[in-house]
C-alpha cells in the first residue's frame, strides 16, 4: 500500500486556504498580481489554486531544471523564461515543493534583477526544510514534510505519475518498475 502523504481532500483544503490569503493580500492592486508557475511540478497545485482566488490575476510560467530522477543535480538552469512584463507587479511564485532552496533563490533573484518587480511572494504545496541547503523561507507553504521522495499531484520522477491526485512516497518496487517502463 502507498504511503500517501497528502490526498486529493487535503490538497482541495490546502489550496482553498491559501487561496483566500492571497485574495484577501492582493484586493486592493491597482494592477492584478502575477502568478508564475514553476514547470511542470506544479502545473495541478497552481490551476487548483487559482480557482479559488477570487480577484483578477495574470498568469505565466517559468522552466527550472535541477533535478535527475530522485536527486537534485544542485545546480539550475533556466529552461524557459516569462513572457508578461513584471516591472512593478506584484509577482507570486507558485512551486510544488520547496526542499533543498536553491531553485527559488536563483528563481527569485533571476527575477527581481531582470524584471525588477514590485514584490515576490513565494507559494508552495510543500516545504521540505528538512532538505535546506542554503537559507530560504516560504512566503506560504502549504505543508511542511520530512524525509522521503515525494510523487504525485505534478511531482515526477522522470516525467511519470504527475497526473496522480494525491502525493505519497513510492517504494522501491515502483521505482524499479517505473526505470522498466522507462528502458523500453
Amino acid at each position: 500500500m502507498r504511503n500517501i502523504i497528502l490526498s486529493e481532500d487535503e490538497i482541495h483544503s490546502i489550496c482553498k486556504l491559501l487561496g483566500q490569503q492571497l485574495s484577501t493580500r492582493y484586493r486592493f492592486n491597482e494592477k492584478p498580481p502575477v502568478f508564475i508557475g514553476v514547470m511542470k511540478g506544479a502545473l495541478p497545485f497552481l490551476m487548483d489554486l487559482i480557482k479559488e482566488i477570487d480577484i483578477p490575476i495574470i498568469i505565466d510560467f517559468v522552466q527550472l531544471k535541477s533535478y535527475n530522477g530522485t536527486e537534485s543535480t544542485g545546480t539550475v538552469s533556466l529552461k524557459k523564461d516569462v513572457s508578461v512584463d513584471l516591472k512593478d507587479r506584484d509577482v507570486i511564485i507558485v512551486e510544488d515543493i520547496v526542499d533543498s532552496g536553491i531553485s527559488m533563490i536563483f528563481l527569485v533573484d533571476y527575477l527581481k534583477k531582470k524584471y525588477q518587480p514590485n514584490s515576490i511572494v513565494t507559494v508552495s504545496l510543500l516545504d521540505k526544510k528538512i532538505n535546506r541547503k542554503a537559507p530560504f523561507e516560504l512566503d506560504y507553504a502549504g505543508k511542511e514534510v520530512g524525509e522521503g521522495f515525494l510523487m504525485g499531484y505534478g511531482l515526477d520522477y522522470n516525467e511519470l505519475y504527475r497526473n496522480t491526485k494525491y502525493i505519497f512516497i513510492p517504494d522501491q518496487e515502483e521505482i524499479a518498475s517505473w526505470d522498466e517502463i522507462l528502458n523500453k
